[in-house]
Formats: structure tokens, C-alpha cells, sequence
């Protein structure tokens, strides 16, 4: 009987898997305006978000942990250089948390290490001479 359940399970589980899978990627792209979204398309960009949030959620939470260890311990060993600190901190522990669909449509930008705020606010833009301006991702 619990050999019958075990199977149940994993192949609903495997089921449920493969159709996140099929999910055309096109869609983000045809319906850049939510209230003109399937509810399918909804419901599966919502899926996905949860389902990339668990493994993706875990690893940044305990990279945010270490990095707030290692920035102690950077305060610590170097005499208290709350600078040197700060810049382990806010690459650590600043950056996108959660996934939601907007990540997965391209609207925002997914940032596993934090941008740690400039004196003048502005940097460099890849390529480019001119400074481009600093959108910073609000925590979460």
C-alpha cells in the first residue's frame, strides 16, 4: 500500500514538473500588459516564481547570512573600518530576494549580489563613456 502512494505522489509530482516546462516562454513577450494576460499565463508565470523562489530564496538567504558573519568579522579584523564592513554588507545582503513574474518577463532585473550605493550615485554603463544612472532594488 505505501509503495502504491509513493508512486502516486511522484508521478503527480513529475507531472506537475513537466507542465511547468511547457509553458511558452513567448507569452511574457505577447502580453507585456498584465490585464491583458491569459489566466493561464498568470497562474504560470505565479507557478514558476514560487517554484524558482525555493531553491533561488534559500541560496541567497544563506549567502546573505555568511556575508553578514564575514562582515563582522571584517569589522572586527580590520579595526573597526566600518567602510571595509559595509561594502561586505551591502553586497551580501542587498539584492532580489524573491522571484516574481516581473523577474521572469524581463522587466526587472534579478540581482543575486547586491550594488552597494555610490557617494555620487552614479556609475559607469557597460560599453559607455556617459555614467548611467543608479535604479536601486528595494529590498524585500
Amino acid at each position: 500500500m505505501r509503495t502504491f502512494w509513493m508512486k502516486a505522489v511522484s508521478t503527480v509530482l513529475v507531472v506537475a514538473i513537466l507542465e511547468l516546462t511547457v509553458i511558452p516562454v513567448g507569452w511574457a513577450e505577447e502580453n507585456a500588459d498584465d490585464s491583458k494576460q491569459h489566466t493561464a499565463a498568470q497562474f504560470g508565470l505565479g507557478a514558476a516564481s514560487v517554484f524558482l523562489t525555493i531553491p533561488y530564496g534559500l541560496s541567497k538567504f544563506l549567502f546573505a547570512s555568511l556575508g553578514g558573519i564575514f562582515g563582522g568579522f571584517t569589522y572586527v579584523f580590520s579595526a573597526g573600518n566600518e567602510k571595509a564592513a559595509t561594502a561586505v554588507w551591502h553586497t551580501s545582503m542587498r539584492g532580489t530576494y524573491v522571484i516574481t513574474p516581473e523577474h521572469l518577463k524581463g522587466d526587472k532585473a534579478i540581482r543575486f549580489f547586491g550594488v552597494p550605493p555610490d557617494s555620487d550615485g552614479e556609475t559607469l554603463a557597460p560599453g559607455s563613456q556617459e555614467p548611467a544612472p543608479m535604479i536601486p532594488e528595494p529590498m524585500k
